[in-house]
């Protein structure tokens, strides 16, 4: 059980973003996302999940040390429980990947996907990142 913190926030250096025309050709999209811990308490992630199969996410710390790649819960991405603990005044990374061929050759169009994270943090319980663009052949 982590402890809750009263007022920690972690700053997203881009909360949503849209990717354009994703080629089914060019596979795997992936996007770095800062996470930085601008207070003085130590925040910690403990649940990320991701609204769709097509879509993992991954926390790589500043000293190379990562969490596991978590997904959509209950459709192979495995458990959304996560203890990733964010130290004041550190900056993680968030590794999102989008796989554009995640639902066979006929999914083309426009996509909207969430990466949602649990904090410990009363100020900040719950992050939402959005991301949208076209899957194009």
């Amino acid at each position: 059980e982590v402890a809750p913190v009263a007022d920690g926030e972690l700053t997203v250096s881009e909360p949503s973003w849209d990717l354009g025309d994703v080629r089914m050709s060019d596979g795997m999209n992936t996007k770095s996302i800062s996470l930085t811990n601008e207070t003085s308490a130590p925040i910690t992630l403990t649940k990320m999940e991701t609204s769709c199969m097509c879509t993992t996410a991954q926390i790589v710390h500043a000293d190379g040390s990562k969490s596991g790649l978590k997904g959509m819960v209950g459709h192979g991405g495995g458990n959304a429980s996560l203890s990733e603990t964010i130290q004041a005044g550190e900056t993680a990374t968030l590794l999102i990947n989008f796989d554009p061929n995640a639902h066979g050759p006929e999914a083309i169009g426009p996509i909207t996907r969430n990466v949602m994270m649990m904090t410990n943090s009363q100020a900040q319980p719950e992050i939402t990142l959005t991301f949208s663009g076209n899957v194009i052949k």
